[in-house]
């Protein structure tokens, strides 16, 4: 494809941190370059949000059964020491 001479391309324009310079990359349609594609929109489909939210919560320190489980063991100290303050 070729590009009108008259219209200018366009550039991705991340700056670097280190040098400060803007990126010279030709920029796709969100307007930034394949290297500095800018921030992921996530998941669209109904399987695609599914599939993120089974796997962050399957090993997770704060998933459901996690909490319960600390809940759980929570009570029973409490228990535990009321017993033993009442014997």
């Amino acid at each position: 494809m070729i590009k009108n001479e008259e219209e200018p391309l366009a550039l991705c324009g991340a700056k670097s941190k280190r040098t400060g310079f803007s990126c010279r990359q030709p920029a796709m349609k969100n307007g930034k370059c394949r290297l500095h594609g800018g921030k992921s929109t996530g998941p669209r489909t109904a399987k695609g949000l599914l599939r993120v939210k089974q796997s962050k919560t399957k090993h997770s320190f704060y998933s459901k059964e996690a909490n319960e489980e600390r809940r759980q063991v929570r009570v029973l100290i409490k228990r535990s020491k009321q017993y033993l303050n009442d014997y």
